[in-house]
């Protein structure tokens, strides 16, 4: 991931909601002028949210899973687990759709200096080549 701070753009994602997280976007300085990325940005920016969420969701399930004793919960959980995931799998699909061969990710905690400039967020949420 080094590499990709090159040339970048950073903007904070900012939200109506007073509790909401902190979410850093990041992509290259090259399209920052492109018309299909600035309208991608604009649907990813009203769906990011509900893909974190899923995804946390996702991964809250997949550490109960070792935790439990029987197989039923077990099997429980893991049906909750790939619910989550088939969420998040659809909205990555809206969030991506037209920019191939480009794809958002998601990088949780991020707290790094960018050119010198101290960028902290509790997401990252960057442009990187599929």
């Amino acid at each position: 991931m080094d590499d990709l701070f090159e040339d970048i753009c950073m903007e904070y994602l900012i939200s109506d909601d007073v509790s909401s997280d902190d979410i850093l976007l990041m992509y290259p300085y090259k399209l920052h002028n492109e018309k299909i990325l600035r309208d991608n940005i604009v649907n990813m920016k009203n769906i990011i949210k509900e893909y974190i969420n899923e995804s946390e969701q996702y991964r809250k399930c997949m550490d109960i899973i070792p935790k439990l004793i029987w197989d039923s919960q077990r099997m429980s959980m893991q049906n909750e687990a790939d619910k989550h995931q088939r969420n998040a799998d659809k909205i990555a699909e809206q969030i991506n759709d037209g920019i191939n061969p480009y794809a958002w990710f998601v990088k949780k905690n991020f707290d790094r200096y960018v050119d010198d400039i101290h960028y902290k967020a509790d997401y990252l949420v960057y442009l990187d080549r599929i």
